[in-house]
């Protein structure tokens, strides 16, 4: 098999391992359970570079291959993930591959490389470019990885991600899945449930980053004042994420349909969670925000396992984050709270 392509298979086989970390969340995260998917993944990642010829990492592939074969064997044997046991085929597979037939050419052409290139500083543009952006790449999958931790679960307390809370009658009962954000907000829940109520891009926008909703094309405007006018709201109601010709009208009103609402308590939004008011005392609230999904092993899950890791997880991170906190000063610099 040639050095190239057993370099990007290894590039896909770590993205193919994001799934076993989906599979994870819904788990109490520990180090000792997230350790080997982190391992696997980045030893793989890199390995695939390294057979790749990036400098840094072409003259350990080997190394890298054994570290990530092995960790994944111990992630697919300790906790059991969807389709564990073809992982284990798949991962012997190509370290015997790489180890067996490609390694003498592939050392043969890094040797070359490292001659004739002066360790890869005299290489075409092109080629060196491609290699700085594979170390980017690499650099920020660690980047995720190693936080991943803090962008599922930032604010939340241990009790509040096992807690029963309103609302979670409409979440699915084995959620392989999840996703816990809170803050705690210095007003009572009767001050901060306006602020959700007028959440949409027709009415006071989503509290966050405006500026960026609007620069990917959404007329998105927040508000700094509860306006009476906006405060009606059903179950059924779709809260607009996008206006009607966002996209040139291609995908129509994007939004999510209210699937739960108890007022000062509970409001559901299908496809993004609950949002649960829980008092702490009569001036102190605990806002939480809920999401949890199946989680079940689908080829679509797997194949779209990669862009949620590194590419929704952080958007929705910090995007949900500057909501919270935008919903927290607003309730708190309200009169008379």
């Amino acid at each position: 098999m040639p050095r190239v392509i057993l370099g990007w298979l290894f590039l896909v086989h770590a993205l193919a391992h994001t799934f076993a970390g989906s599979w994870s969340s819904a788990h109490q995260t520990t180090w000792a359970m997230t350790i080997p998917w982190f391992v696997a993944c980045l030893a793989y990642f890199a390995a695939g570079l390294g057979l790749l010829r990036v400098p840094f990492l072409r003259a350990r592939w080997k190394e890298l291959v054994l570290i990530g074969t092995g960790a994944s064997i111990v992630m697919m044997v300790w906790y059991h993930p969807p389709g564990g046991m073809g992982g284990i085929i798949v991962d012997i597979g190509l370290m015997l591959a790489a180890l067996g037939g490609v390694q003498p050419r592939a050392d043969a052409d890094i040797e070359v490389i490292e001659t004739l290139g002066a360790r890869g500083t005299h290489h075409p543009l092109l080629t060196r470019t491609a290699w700085a952006l594979g170390a980017v790449v690499l650099v920020y999958v660690f980047a995720v990885m190693s936080m991943r931790s803090v962008l599922l679960r930032w604010g939340s307390t241990p009790d509040e991600r096992v807690a029963s809370l309103p609302g979670d009658e409409v979440h699915p009962m084995l959620a392989d899945y999840r996703i816990d954000h809170a803050i705690t907000i210095h007003a009572p829940a009767s001050a901060i449930w306006p602020w959700l109520m007028q959440m949409g891009q027709d009415r006071g926008g989503f509290y966050s980053y405006d500026w960026l909703e609007r620069s990917f094309g959404d007329d998105i405007r927040n508000a700094d004042h509860v306006h009476t006018e906006w405060q009606s709201r059903q179950v059924g109601d779709t809260i607009p994420a996008t206006q009607a010709d966002f996209l040139g009208g291609r995908f129509g009103r994007l939004g999510w349909r209210i699937s739960v609402l108890e007022p000062n308590r509970v409001v559901g939004l299908e496809n993004w969670g609950t949002f649960v008011l829980r008092p702490v005392d009569s001036t102190t609230t605990r806002l939480i925000v809920r999401t949890r999904r199946p989680g079940t092993f689908s080829a679509a899950a797997f194949v779209f396992a990669p862009i949620n890791l590194f590419v929704f997880e952080p958007a929705q991170f910090i995007m949900e984050r500057g909501m919270l906190r935008g919903i927290r000063d607003r309730a708190e610099a309200a009169p008379g709270t």
